[in-house]
């Protein structure tokens, strides 16, 4: 499988039913598409999809595991068309009533809080997505102490680093770096991957120290909010803001063929 190539249609997937309808976050999507076409398509990688447990943090950005979800059989493609319908069963965030989902979020730092809960009751893995904006959120840090004092070794957390929040640039509304240190200092093992190198994620999601471990990993992956639409990238406004204008849909979709 071409991952550059399925990422796209991802990405493609994913502007098509965010556009039609309106609603959500769609930059926030295109961000962490490659970060899961690698977890869930790269048959190299230690992910685990039929066990293993995704939770999403950053639940705004959950619909972008919805097209992947389709194509590995958990449901008909048709239910892309029917995003946020009644008819439909795909919700603006991830739940578990979705086939291949597990928890249903909204405030950002929550999900990570109920991950640890999950990761401290089972010996599954337990993969978190989290936003590296959501990190302004107290609870998270809470969580962290929480993972750290139980040693929650079954714990994988990603940080999709797309250095933007609602608005604007993390580093100029609330500097959270040095970011590696703060996780190191809860003693975790720490990566700082290109969240769109499928090569550079597959050397560390494939890696032995990262299935066999007795501490919790985190992996800081690098992206660009908006990935994909050449128009919407690094654009801090268009967190929120889903295009229109048949024009720019247009050079969307010739961006993303």
């Amino acid at each position: 499988m071409n991952l550059k190539t399925k990422s796209k249609d991802v990405r493609k997937e994913l502007f098509k039913f965010k556009t039609s309808t309106g609603i959500g976050h769609l930059a926030s999507t295109l961000s962490c598409v490659d970060i899961l076409t690698s977890l869930y398509l790269d048959d190299k990688t230690h992910f685990n999809h039929k066990h293993d447990y995704m939770i999403w943090s950053k639940a705004h950005g959950s619909p972008a595991v919805y097209p992947i979800l389709a194509d590995l059989g958990y449901f008909d493609k048709d239910e892309l068309d029917k995003y946020c319908t009644p008819e439909g069963i795909l919700k603006l965030h991830s739940d578990s009533s979705i086939p291949g989902c597990h928890f249903v979020g909204g405030s950002l730092g929550n999900g990570i809080g109920y991950a640890s809960g999950v990761a401290h009751t089972t010996d599954k893995e337990v993969y978190v997505m989290l936003g590296d904006a959501e990190l302004y959120e107290g609870s998270v840090w809470e969580s962290l102490m929480f993972i750290s004092h139980n040693n929650l070794n079954n714990m994988k957390l990603i940080v999709d680093r797309n250095g933007m929040g609602i608005l604007g640039k993390t580093e100029e509304l609330l500097g959270i770096e040095p970011l590696k240190d703060k996780f190191e200092s809860f003693g975790f093992i720490v990566h700082v991957v290109d969240g769109h190198d499928f090569d550079d994620m597959r050397n560390v999601f494939s890696s032995d120290e990262f299935k066999d471990s007795d501490k919790c990993h985190v992996v800081i992956a690098n992206t660009i909010k908006g990935k994909g639409v050449s128009y919407m990238e690094d654009v801090w406004q268009y967190h929120t803001i889903i295009p229109k204008d048949e024009d720019l849909l247009k050079t969307a979709m010739e961006d993303l063929s």
